[in-house]
């Protein structure tokens, strides 16, 4: 087991505002349950290697520009979400382990979540935002391990924070933009004015998984992507992105392995961030939740018989049609049915989620002592869904972490297989959940 050293709150450095920031719409459907990364960092002959003291005082600092992190969220009378900017702090744990890298299996999992992870009830402090541990291994090696609350965070943003606070250790502070907690261009309209079917946006998955469900990580070499996007890009004048190519892939296999009647309608899910989708567009350095839901429906007869490229470009069509008049739609449709939001326990076996973090800057947080060695989520759940992530390195390929029922895993992987169909073996391992 992991042994704590000691814990306490890191407060910013300087006074900072203090009150109530207004949340938009779509940090009120988010999540509140935490979310982030663990990341591993070899040992180094550096001087001061992930000194606590420097590591604490740099976090301080970072908080005085993240000061909402420092905050609590609280539900007002109405329901809403609100953060009360109340520079309490963020939680920080020291800990150690006596386990070397190579002993510790670095996929998603509780074991990771419970080793690296700052347990809430140590925190004594209800509607946190934000939990680090540092954990030091008997190799010599660090885990920093993140834990931020969705309620005011997305993806985006938390590898933001991220890379600030690792610029601001390493003493770099040329590259650091500040950021942005203005969501006056994430506003409902007054009436609202739904122009299109957002029922998509009614619901989420919870955070629990299943116990019938398989997780089962796979891996797409770099040449494995460029085949795919060769295929899904053949005879298109609007170039395929590699997201459309993944996702169709993973549809596609999904609605084999399901085994539902060739008229049943299938849903795919996913998110799309809408920060240069906006008219003005939003500020890159925006904080907070800045996605939107989007799906897009066909039968799963049309969806296994028709080759990739068809499937792909339905996805792109989707994805492309999420414009600023689409997303003022979609915010004013989560002002009408806010109090209908509701989360399920998991989606209906006609629909599947696919969520990306491909293509962001997970390994951009060298805190002066090198780049981390590995990134990877502490934690996926819920079922019916497919997260993408990128592997490191210059020649990375793509990582996917499926989770579906553990019947219809079988028929997922040998379709797969038939899928790819470029005679590469394509690694994986399958973990049942018990």
């Amino acid at each position: 087991m992991v042994e704590v050293l000691e814990s306490c709150f890191v407060v910013p450095s300087d006074e900072t505002p203090k009150g109530r920031l207004w949340l938009s719409n779509l940090d009120q459907v988010a999540s509140r349950a935490f979310s982030g990364f663990v990341n591993f960092y070899n040992k180094t002959e550096a001087t001061n290697f992930f000194s606590i003291e420097v590591l604490r005082a740099s976090l301080a600092k970072a908080l005085v520009l993240y000061y909402p992190l420092a905050g609590r969220y609280i539900v007002g009378s109405d329901g809403r979400v609100e953060l009360d900017c109340n520079a309490e702090g963020c939680f920080f744990v020291r800990a150690q382990l006596d386990r070397t890298f190579d002993n510790i299996n670095f996929e998603p999992s509780q074991e990771l979540e419970d080793l690296f992870i700052p347990r809430a009830q140590m925190a004594l402090s209800p509607f946190l935002l934000l939990m680090i541990q540092v954990t030091y291994l008997k190799c010599g090696g660090v885990v920093l391990g993140f834990a931020s609350n969705h309620v005011f965070a997305d993806g985006q943003s938390i590898i933001q924070f991220i890379r600030t606070w690792a610029s601001i250790t390493r003493g770099d502070l040329s590259s650091i933009v500040p950021p942005s907690f203005d969501p006056t261009q994430l506003r409902a309209r007054s009436p609202p004015i739904v122009k299109f079917d957002h029922s998509v946006s009614k619901g989420n998955a919870s955070r629990s998984t299943p116990t019938d469900s398989t997780t089962t990580k796979l891996r797409l070499s770099k040449e494995q992507v460029s085949s795919l996007n060769s295929r899904c890009n053949r005879g298109k004048v609007t170039k395929i992105s590699t997201f459309c190519s993944v996702a169709s892939l993973v549809w596609k296999c999904y609605c084999y392995a399901q085994n539902l009647a060739p008229d049943t309608t299938a849903c795919l899910i996913f998110p799309v961030d809408i920060r240069s989708r906006l008219q003005p567009q939003l500020p890159k350095e925006h904080f907070g939740n800045a996605i939107v839901q989007k799906s897009v429906q066909s039968k799963v007869s049309k969806i296994t018989s028709s080759p990739l490229h068809v499937v792909a470009e339905s996805v792109q069509t989707a994805v492309k049609s999420v414009n600023d008049e689409y997303i003022r739609s979609y915010i004013d449709n989560l002002e009408i049915m806010r109090n209908e939001f509701v989360y399920r326990k998991e989606l209906p076996e006609s629909q599947l989620r696919v969520n990306s973090i491909s293509g962001m800057p997970l390994y951009d947080s060298d805190f002066g002592w090198g780049p981390p060695q590995l990134v990877s989520r502490w934690r996926v759940s819920g079922n019916r869904v497919v997260f993408i992530s990128d592997e490191p390195g210059e020649n990375c390929g793509i990582e996917l972490v499926v989770i579906i029922d553990s019947s219809k895993m079988y028929r997922f992987l040998k379709m797969f297989h038939e899928e790819l169909n470029d005679g590469t073996r394509v690694w994986y391992q399958c973990r049942v959940r018990l």
